[in-house]
């Protein structure tokens, strides 16, 4: 059988399908009772006792997303510390190619004074 999500309720308020399996002998004793007033009368405690399921799962799953999100932000943080740290080293490499750059052209002229005087 296919899996199905059930997290959201359908237009009925339903979360899903629930399967039961007895053994005969549990069927044969149940069958001579009356079902319909056995859930008519328990029918609150089992919808408290899935709400508090579901509570219960939700807050496990918040818990989960508030964990990755912390995970993600510590990320994020040694993201900008690497990208800031790249533009300052960027920078640098500028001014050392600039200073390069001027020195050569200094070193360029010298060597074509030279050539002329020698």
């Amino acid at each position: 059988m296919g899996e199905r999500d059930n997290s959201l309720p359908d237009s009925n308020g339903v979360h899903g399908e629930v399967l039961i399996v007895l053994p005969r002998e549990e069927w044969k004793r149940l069958r001579k009772l009356d079902v319909e007033m056995i859930i008519r009368e328990n029918i609150e405690k089992v919808e408290e006792t899935l709400m508090a399921e579901y509570e219960e799962f939700l807050l496990k799953k918040k818990a989960k997303l508030e964990k990755k999100l912390e995970e993600l932000e510590k990320d994020l943080e040694r993201l900008r510390r690497f990208y800031e740290k790249a533009l300052q080293e960027k920078e640098l490499m500028m001014r050392e190619r600039d200073r390069l750059r001027k020195e050569n052209k200094e070193l360029i002229e010298k060597l074509k004074l030279k050539r002329s005087r020698g």
